[in-house]
């Protein structure tokens, strides 16, 4: 177990969220702001970036390259994010609980979007374009996006702002329009010039 290990582990198990954050700030370089909740987690990257009023929860493991996250912003228990590029979510968005994300390539997810339910999975690698390295892999959820449960999305994943996914889809291609529902196996397009926030 390396130095860094140590007091990352060591800094997961401290109650008081006062010390946590003192901590992540001066052992680690991390900026923290003000507000900030953080439950019995490992934050381990090398840049990390979160604004005022966060609440991360217990159980989450987040190991990536630079990790953003935007104010107002939640992390619930037992997620996963792992991998060696960056990860970003915005302000006043939301993940729930027990979903995975990996980072081989950048994941960036947008503001007043959420990534609800349990048991998602993002992948940004797996294809012949992961060796060849021809192709960005980065999965893309814009603003005011919900995703239900248990959805499955594939490498280089584009989602427009203001769409809804829902529960069980396998998404698979881009949606670059507004105000869709997006649903199926593969995921397809089965209502349109609906808002989610307003209609569903």
């Amino acid at each position: 177990m390396t130095t860094r290990s140590f007091i990352l582990r060591i800094i997961k198990y401290i109650p008081s969220t006062i010390v946590k954050v003192f901590l992540l700030r001066n052992a680690l370089g991390y900026t923290i702001g003000k507000n900030v909740k953080i439950g019995k987690v490992i934050i381990n990257c090398k840049k990390v970036v979160i604004e005022d009023n966060v609440y991360l929860a217990d159980n989450n493991n987040i190991s990536c390259n630079e990790l953003f996250i935007g104010a107002y912003s939640s992390i619930h228990s037992g997620n996963v994010i792992q991998g060696s590029a960056n990860f970003s979510i915005g302000k006043h968005s939301r993940i729930i609980n027990n979903h995975y994300f990996d980072v081989w390539n950048n994941i960036q997810i947008g503001n007043n979007t959420w990534i609800a339910g349990k048991n998602s999975q993002f992948w940004t690698h797996g294809s012949i374009h992961t060796k060849s390295k021809n192709k960005d892999l980065s999965i893309i959820i814009k603003d005011d996006v919900y995703v239900g449960s248990a959805c499955c999305f594939a490498p280089g994943v584009i989602i427009e702002s203001e769409n809804l996914i829902g529960l069980g889809s396998v998404v698979t291609n881009n949606f670059l329009e507004n105000k869709t529902i997006i649903a199926g196996n593969p995921a397809v397009v089965v209502k349109e010039n609906i808002d989610w926030r307003t209609n569903w």
